[in-house]
């Protein structure tokens, strides 16, 4: 937390009683300066309300989302010492419904990983358990060979017997196991059905990014606000001359990063598929987008990517694009990815289309 340095002012004198001249003058008693977080309190009442005037003029609804998303998009446009002041004055440390909703599945995912491990541990003892009672088998018929046949078929039908026994209590405990595996996978499958996480770049996934923009594209028709959709991926070129399928997701774990980190709290970064990535920037038009594009493209120019000990050649594909109410989502989304090889390293950092 940065800490603000405080306007000291000087600090008024009490005055001194005149009715009696013998009394020792009284020390001036040190008061708080209450000036300064009075003028900060000014200032955030005064942006607040050209945040909701904002809100009103462009005729966005005034809910709490859209005033958080106004509220922090005018903040950039503040000096560096106004937001430091304001990001004091607010606590911004309120994790978001959807990052939480998140975190929890990539712990339910975590946790049935090493149920399925479990499971599979058990499977092998039972499996183990199967080979030693062959063993065991095989060691009393070498023994009813070669022993007293009257002591020994006793010996071996009361040992046959607790095999037996044994076996049906295990065959219960193994179907007991498989019912409550089955259980768990179904809940597991229930949980990948309804995520919104790609547990391997942790960002949002496909299924979530779609629902986003189609929630978007009619709340665009309905309050005529502006979203605007930015499409990055590597160039082919690139992932194909990264022969480990594990240095190529690290790459791409590391471009998530980026642009989890240079992005707004508003904005959604997802994992479109096959290593494209796509950043829904609400409340944005089409100029701001591109200022956004070309940022995040310098930005990931300016990263040195290794694979391996060798830097990697970096080359990107970034298209960005508005939504326009009498287009569909598909048509849009089928625009900005035939746009994403016009763009690259030597040739343009992006490519703006209008649909």
């Amino acid at each position: 937390m940065v800490t603000l340095d405080k306007d000291k002012g000087a600090k008024p004198a009490i005055k001194q009683p005149t009715s009696s001249p013998a009394t020792t003058p009284t020390k001036p008693v040190s008061r708080p300066d209450t000036s300064s977080a009075d003028s900060e309190n000014v200032d955030l009442n005064k942006f607040s309300s050209a945040v909701l005037k904002q809100l009103l003029a462009e005729n966005i609804q005034p809910t709490p989302d859209n005033f958080d998303i106004y509220f922090r998009k005018l903040l950039e446009s503040k000096p560096a010492n106004f937001q430091k002041k304001v990001l004091e004055l607010l606590d911004f440390s309120k994790e978001d419904k959807l990052d939480r909703q998140a975190l929890i599945e990539k712990d339910i995912k975590t946790g049935f990983a090493q149920i399925r491990s479990m499971m599979q541990i058990i499977s092998l003892i039972y499996k183990n358990l199967g080979i030693m009672k062959g063993i065991a088998k095989k060691r009393l018929n070498e023994m009813s060979a070669s022993a007293n046949p009257l002591e020994v078929q006793g010996n071996i039908k009361a040992f046959g017997g607790e095999l037996e026994k044994l076996n049906i209590l295990m065959e219960r405990h193994i179907n007991a196991i498989k019912a409550s595996y089955e259980e768990v996978d179904k809940i597991f499958k229930n949980v990948e059905d309804n995520s919104i996480y790609d547990s391997k770049f942790e960002v949002y996934n496909k299924k979530y990014l779609l629902k986003i923009l189609y929630d978007e594209f009619e709340d665009v028709k309905r309050y005529k606000y502006n979203v605007s959709i930015m499409l990055i991926h590597v160039k082919d070129s690139v992932l194909n001359s990264i022969p480990s399928l594990k240095d190529k997701n690290g790459i791409l774990r590391n471009i998530a990063k980026i642009l989890l980190k240079t992005s707004r709290r508003s904005d959604i970064v997802a994992h479109y598929g096959d290593g494209c990535f796509a950043m829904v920037m609400k409340h944005t038009d089409l100029e701001s987008a591109k200022k956004a594009s070309q940022r995040v493209a310098e930005l990931l120019y300016q990263t040195t990517f290794f694979m391996g000990e060798d830097e990697l050649d970096m080359n990107m594909e970034i298209s960005v694009g508005a939504i326009n109410p009498d287009s569909s989502i598909e048509e849009i989304l089928s625009a900005l990815l035939d746009a994403l090889p016009n763009s690259g390293k030597g040739v343009k950092l992006f490519e703006s289309v209008e649909v």
